[in-house]
């Protein structure tokens, strides 16, 4: 089922952001102010091992969700991919 399915995935993506936002927010609030950010660069899996990268977009107003997936081997090769809005 389609709808379940697209509902399933951007109810995991949320609860991945969240995740990602408490751990970064506290990261942020125990920072001194002197501290500048680094940049984040993506890096390959361990041998043997898939990547799953995922980005999201929530619209309250429209109740809408998106999301896209990115699919990479343990060389940094692209897999597959998926989006859906």
């Amino acid at each position: 089922d389609n709808v379940q399915m697209s509902s399933q995935i951007g109810r995991h993506a949320f609860d991945a952001w969240n995740d990602w936002y408490a751990v970064h927010n506290l990261q942020h609030h125990n920072e001194s102010r002197d501290t500048k950010p680094g940049l984040l660069r993506w890096e390959k899996p361990t041998p043997g091992w898939v990547k799953c990268n995922v980005d999201a977009a929530f619209v309250i107003g429209s109740r809408k969700t998106s999301v896209g997936l990115c699919f990479r081997d343990s060389n940094g090769q692209f897999m597959a991919d998926m989006t859906q809005w």
